[in-house]
């Protein structure tokens, strides 16, 4: 005699593989739906024309010969600075963005020490790709180069 369908194993076998399909699509849709994506930007025109304006300024720094030097550090980095004499040991601001990760993002205000370089990133502990943006306090110019962290050389950084 011959057993119930509902006893034997490739009815079942069959009727598993699409459920786990649809499980999975339910699980996916709950993922997108309540996670924010850090690398989607919502404006990409406002965007878009901001990173224009970026690009002016980076020019500015060129025209200027501005240059920086990051270098590893006992604790964090130093940033050594080719300013014109007029702009010699102002305060800069510091933004390190992280590639992905939007909450590891940190933004410095240093000034310079006696011998003219700025030290910042004593807090940082990952290690990974940064975005590093340098400008000073009335964003007049800006450089800007990605990192690699930990440095094991010195990176160059000359705006782009």
């Amino acid at each position: 005699m011959q057993q119930a369908w509902y006893k034997q194993f490739w009815p079942w076998f069959l009727i598993a593989l699409p459920m786990a399909a649809v499980t999975a699509s339910l699980y996916t849709f709950y993922l997108a739906s309540s996670t924010n994506n850090d690398m989607v930007v919502e404006s990409y025109y406002k965007k878009g024309k901001a990173i224009n304006a970026d690009l002016s300024l980076i020019e500015h720094a060129e025209q200027l010969g501005i240059k920086a030097k990051v270098l590893p550090a006992s604790q964090g980095l130093v940033l050594s600075m080719d300013l014109p004499e007029a702009q010699k040991n102002q305060p800069l601001k510091i933004e390190l963005a992280h590639k992905t990760l939007a909450q590891n993002d940190r933004s410095y205000v240093v000034t310079a020490d006696a011998s003219g370089r700025y030290r910042f990133g004593d807090d940082l502990n990952e290690n990974g790709r940064w975005f590093l943006r340098i400008s000073p306090m009335d964003d007049s110019w800006r450089l800007q180069e990605e990192l690699q962290l930990p440095l094991y050389n010195v990176e160059h950084i000359d705006g782009k």
